[in-house]
């Protein structure tokens, strides 16, 4: 990482920690310089609703904003970040017997 970007890493860190809000080009310049994952959390016909992840000062935070899906929408940032941690879960799904059952044909298929 450059000096410029180190430098604008700290700035960034310092003012999040102060309580500091930071502005929308600061939030737009955060998400392209430090994002470590994205999620689409809701997706309208006009905008999504996304959450990104980034890693400042080896701390991670999500700012979660809308971004604009046509040339008229823009992005919005109403959301300062927050910090987060990352926690694994193991999820169970019901699916219908039928979806079961076509697995299984499958596996023998490939059996051949």
């Amino acid at each position: 990482m450059n000096d410029e970007l180190k430098d604008f890493e700290q700035e960034i860190y310092k003012k999040i920690i102060a309580g500091e809000e930071l502005s929308d080009d600061e939030l737009r310049e955060v998400i392209d310089c430090f994002e470590v994952d994205e999620e689409v959390t809701d997706k309208n016909r006009w905008d999504e609703d996304v959450q990104t992840i980034v890693r400042l000062n080896d701390k991670y935070y999500a700012i979660d904003w809308r971004r604009g899906l046509t040339e008229n929408q823009d992005n919005s940032f109403g959301n300062q970040p927050y910090e987060v941690l990352k926690r694994t879960k193991t999820v169970t799904d019901w699916v219908p017997v039928s979806w079961e059952q076509n697995e299984d044909d499958e596996d023998e298929d490939e059996d051949y």
